[in-house]
């Protein structure tokens, strides 16, 4: 082990197995953050008695590699999965998934299994253990790059980032939403509550948290709201975003930005 202690007796035991591949990567790529491992062990060791944490990954990797240090700090158990051969995917996965079935048949025990993954190969596992193991499931999973069917089985299911970074992944989500009913052919339009629905449904998250965001949009002038008419004596408030402002504001890409546009409902 490392130099903090993953052992207290007064909580349900769990079993943590963290695919840092999808972690490090999803993380880089749509957010330009790094894993904080500090906070992640921080928020599950308050409620779990962490018996067991296992990362995997291809640790020949530099940009994973180079946290190596920090996972240390709470356990030794690194399982370097580099690819022998380029032809097979998803190799981590199948190492990972290998690992959390000989876990659960050797420690009958543990209560609570916690999957770190945003991959839908972990669906069969959280099924497994939820159905025939009778285990609590929790996953992790950065947002917009996990499987809606892991959502939908785990017991749990926690976003990544969080904080002010989990704010930005919501600005992102509202965003993505707004431009999805934009491009569509047949006009709709748009209200708090719709988006709100739609952004919740959409990505498995709480809706007050997509409440507090969207208000948040609103109140920097990246998104407006606008009264249009619908029909005689019928008007509705309308959302619409300045794509050219929320380029500005570092939540959209400038090749992205348009004119200033609303979505409607139907």
């Amino acid at each position: 082990m490392g130099s903090r202690s993953l052992f207290h007796r007064s909580r349900p035991s769990a079993a943590v197995f963290v695919d840092f591949e999808h972690w490090c990567y999803s993380l880089s790529r749509l957010y330009g953050l790094k894993p904080n491992i500090d906070e992640f062990y921080e928020e599950i060791s308050e409620r779990y008695n962490i018996r067991r944490m296992l990362f995997f990954g291809d640790f020949t990797a530099p940009k994973l590699a180079a946290c190596i240090d920090d996972i240390r700090q709470y356990t030794n158990s690194i399982i370097d999965t580099q690819n022998p051969s380029p032809n097979v995917k998803d190799y981590t996965d199948f190492i990972m998934l290998d690992y959390i079935y000989q876990d659960v048949d050797d420690n009958p025990k543990t209560d609570t299994y916690i999957i770190f993954s945003g991959d839908g190969h972990f669906s069969s596992v959280a099924v497994y253990l939820k159905n025939k193991k009778r285990k609590k499931v929790i996953v992790y999973g950065v947002v917009e790059a996990t499987s809606q069917k892991l959502k939908n089985i785990a017991d749990e299911f926690n976003l990544i980032p969080m904080d002010g970074a989990d704010k930005r992944a919501y600005y992102r989500m509202i965003l993505d939403d707004l431009d999805f009913v934009a491009s569509q052919n047949k006009k709709v339009y748009a209200t708090f509550k719709t988006i709100v629905q739609a952004v919740s449904v959409k990505n498995a998250v709480p809706s007050d948290k997509v409440t507090m965001a969207l208000q948040e949009l609103l109140d920097m002038g990246v998104l407006k709201q606008e009264l249009v008419s619908t029909g005689p004596d019928r008007q509705i408030k309308v959302v619409k975003a300045d794509w050219k402002y929320a380029a500005d504001k570092g939540l959209w890409d400038y090749n992205d930005a348009r004119p200033m546009t609303g979505t409607y409902e139907e």
